[in-house]
């Protein structure tokens, strides 16, 4: 429940329908990209997947995916490592929204459980971050720079869960080859080899050798696409 109330989220789909739904769409050989904010969600979607993974269906081949994946509980973790689901954080909740969630959604205790990046890190899940824009900005370095300080635009200086903060070469893995592979793409782009798209950027700055809130303000000198430079600062 939400903090000082008994209300809970609402479900857009009801768990016994997408049990039928990720049933049918796994047999058909889909990757399933299911939007889950609440703790309650994931619960449902983690269970839909379960059964279709007990029904015989390959699931992990498919590499499904809970969008936000928001509140994380640890045996959630567990799971998805067990089932071969993995996150995507709308990191920036943090950053624009993680004061009014611990003051007014799910209090200070709860609000810990906010994008998890460090504990499924550590559990060794491939995670990676977006932006949902409109919802927030779309810019990369932002996203790196809340994933390795989880500072608060409302408290400067403050920080939300951080136990949850990540190195930056984490974070740029979660927005580069993790990112790839979750969308079966790594054998393409997500990293610099032989026989890749060599889509890549180079930055003015050292991302690691700046203070972790200054990140988002290193500017891109250089954005290359398959190999051919297309813009130049």
């Amino acid at each position: 429940p939400y903090l000082h109330s008994h209300n809970h989220g609402l479900y857009y789909v009801q768990p016994n329908e997408l049990k039928q739904m990720v049933e049918k769409r796994g047999k058909q050989g889909w990757q399933l990209a299911i939007h889950g904010n609440g703790d309650a969600a994931i619960d449902s979607i983690l269970d839909a997947i379960e059964a279709a993974s007990k029904a015989g269906i390959d699931m992990k081949s498919l590499r499904c995916r809970i969008e936000h994946s928001s509140i994380l509980h640890d045996e959630h973790i567990a799971r998805m490592k067990d089932l071969g689901v993995s996150p995507s954080f709308l990191i920036n909740h943090v950053y624009f929204w993680g004061q009014t969630m611990r003051d007014n959604v799910f209090g200070p205790e709860k609000v810990q459980l906010l994008d998890r990046c460090a504990s499924v890190e550590k559990a060794g899940l491939k995670w990676s971050m977006h932006s949902d824009a409109p919802v927030s900005r779309m810019g990369t370095l932002h996203k790196i720079r809340v994933a390795v300080a989880r500072d608060l635009w409302k408290e400067p200086g403050n920080v939300l869960a951080p136990q949850e903060k990540v190195s930056v070469e984490a974070a740029i893995r979660a927005v580069t080859i993790n990112a790839a592979w979750q969308c079966h793409s790594e054998q393409e782009i997500g990293s610099l080899e032989k026989g890749k798209l060599a889509d890549f950027v180079i930055l003015e700055s050292d991302p690691r050798k700046v203070k972790p809130t200054e990140i988002s303000d290193i500017k891109v000198s250089e954005t290359w696409m398959n190999g051919k430079q297309v813009f130049k600062s």
